[in-house]
């Protein structure tokens, strides 16, 4: 993909992080807690 480095930029200003649709319940607990598959995608123990 060819995209300057001031259009990356400026689109990393403008990105706001979308809140979680899923709030309660176990969905919820498994977004928060599992780490990324590289690393095995398992839950993180708080």
């Amino acid at each position: 993909m060819l995209v300057d480095d001031a259009e990356l930029e400026r689109r990393r200003v403008r990105f706001v992080l979308p809140q979680p649709k899923v709030k309660t319940g176990y969905l919820a607990r498994y977004a928060k807690l599992v780490t990324s598959a590289n690393t095995g995608g398992v839950m993180k123990i708080l």
